[in-house]
């Protein structure tokens, strides 16, 4: 099998998640045997934001990747075949990510829109940190495909919520915050809902798993496994 290399960290909690989720999809298509039925996997944990920020907190513009992401990738495209990144922030950088690392990169941005496009949606709701991810937007809209986003006051709560994931200390109001956005993005009668930001599952909990819920995190894992597995006999 491949060697799986994520570069996670941005925040620990959806890091962890995806790999739960690594996982459990190698149990679904790996016959088992004690711990041999799973890719090999090295995990690097990026302690900063995954893009440039000014010193008053405000990103730059356009975005730019965080240089040491790069540098991270470089460091564990020697170790690995593929990098996936759960995190979609960090997709900004996608490109440079894979030059630096010098192996492929899985891009869980890709799989969304690929996902849609499955799904024939021509509607779609867009969650994520500080506003839907211009990662989404952009390509989707380009399709032609309309998007619908939350308002100024959800948007708050919800980028509130987030930072509480990250930070360890969520409770039942940031869960209602984020069960809230996605009412709202139903409400306007889209055909599924992105969820935006690796942290959202985890505040959605069982509801992150509804038919019309895209989670670009369970869509990297699938695809990671089933690359790592490709060539296996």
């Amino acid at each position: 099998m491949k060697r799986i290399g994520v570069l996670g960290g941005i925040s620990a909690q959806a890091t962890m998640d995806f790999e739960v989720r690594v996982h459990r999809v190698s149990q679904q298509l790996i016959p088992q045997h004690w711990n041999q039925g799973y890719p090999p996997m090295v995990v690097w944990y990026h302690r900063r934001p995954p893009i440039r920020l000014h010193d008053d907190g405000r990103p730059y513009e356009p975005r730019e990747i965080d240089p040491e992401l790069i540098e991270a990738a470089r460091w564990l495209g020697k170790a690995v075949d593929v990098i996936v990144i759960p995190c979609n922030a960090a997709h900004v950088g996608a490109t440079s990510i894979r030059d630096a690392a010098g192996c492929p990169v899985l891009s869980m941005i890709d799989l969304v829109i690929d996902e849609i496009g499955r799904r024939r949606c021509r509607r779609v709701g867009v969650t994520g940190f500080a506003g839907a991810p211009a990662v989404y937007l952009d390509p989707l809209r380009e399709r032609g495909i309309k998007c619908e986003t939350i308002d100024a006051q959800a948007q708050v709560r919800l980028d509130a919520a987030i930072v509480a994931v990250a930070e360890g200390r969520e409770g039942v109001a940031h869960a209602e915050a984020a069960r809230g956005a996605v009412a709202a993005l139903r409400s306007q009668a889209v055909d599924a809902v992105v969820l935006g930001c690796t942290e959202i599952p985890l505040l959605l909990g069982a509801d992150g798993a509804q038919p019309d819920v895209i989670n670009p995190a369970a869509l990297l894992a699938e695809a990671a496994v089933r690359f790592a597995i490709e060539d296996v006999k």
